[in-house]
């Protein structure tokens, strides 16, 4: 189960007595896996506790650490509304919490230590087991994503809104969702085959998507939904990354554009009937 917890709500949830690993699972690797073993020693429900960041600087995206985290049979709870300020003693208290699990080189160190006294389980953060988050890296940064997902056992997407362009993709019969992402996705430029999930459908939809930096400076996330009109812009919408077509390359004119993207939609149409 996941739990979004806004500090600000100060929600109750009624939880029973469990204890909590602090970390950053958004780097989920092999230091997380054996600070949750330690937990699990206390023979008490686990709770796993994440800072909601900027989605696009992760590693393992939320959906990912929800598999993760049921794996491990933890709970995730996700902070949103996080501020400096955040009382560790209130979320101990809001989410029963008699015990802290957390690494020596958490920058919240202090903060968590005051507020847990005794109560409090350090662990050395070893850097020799952050191998597989290295290759995740490596893998989304080289547009692998057979790799990415044989070390995760999941594929990586991210999420965000959509907002409106200059709407030139219409005027040649591809209109995109746009995301701006301000170059933090963890992807090189180009073109991509992808899957999106929208808010009101219960399936995910299929994509072609391309990631660049448009003349304004502007780095955006564009994705043609194939078989798809509907207008969602203000929409948040989660793309699921899967193969890169290609490299980014300098359109001559509008026909060459169009030509560029029929044969794209023509290879993801390919690889979505298993062709590819």
């Amino acid at each position: 189960m996941k739990i979004n917890y806004n500090d600000m709500l100060m929600m109750l949830w009624n939880l029973d007595e469990n204890v909590a690993v602090f970390s950053d699972f958004s780097k989920w690797d092999l230091n997380e896996d054996n600070l949750i073993i330690e937990a699990k020693k206390e023979g008490k429900k686990v709770i796993l506790i994440n800072k909601e960041n900027n989605n696009l600087l992760y590693t393992i995206p939320t959906k990912g650490m929800e598999i993760k985290a049921s794996k491990a049979n933890a709970d995730l709870v996700v902070w949103y509304g996080f501020n400096e300020q955040f009382d560790y003693e209130l979320i101990k208290n809001n989410l029963n919490i008699t015990k802290a699990f957390v690494f020596d080189n958490n920058i919240d160190l202090e903060r968590i230590k005051k507020a847990f006294s005794f109560e409090i389980f350090i662990m050395k953060y070893d850097n020799s087991l952050n191998e597989l988050t290295k290759k995740s890296n490596i893998a989304l940064r080289e547009g692998k994503f057979k790799d990415y997902q044989k070390i995760n056992n999941f594929n990586y997407s991210f999420s965000g809104f959509v907002s409106q362009g200059n709407q030139l993709g219409r005027t040649i019969g591809y209109p995109t969702a746009n995301i701006i992402v301000d170059n933090h996705l963890i992807l090189k430029p180009g073109v991509y085959v992808t899957k999106v999930k929208l808010p009101s459908f219960d399936q995910q939809l299929q994509g072609i998507s391309v990631y660049w930096t448009n003349k304004q400076g502007i780095s955006v996330f564009e994705t043609y939904i194939l078989d798809f009109e509907q207008d969602i812009y203000g929409w948040g919408i989660e793309i699921e990354m899967l193969y890169f077509i290609r490299e980014s390359i300098e359109v001559k004119d509008f026909n060459h554009l169009k030509k560029l993207l029929n044969e794209d939609k023509k290879f993801a149409i390919n690889y979505f009937k298993g062709e590819k």
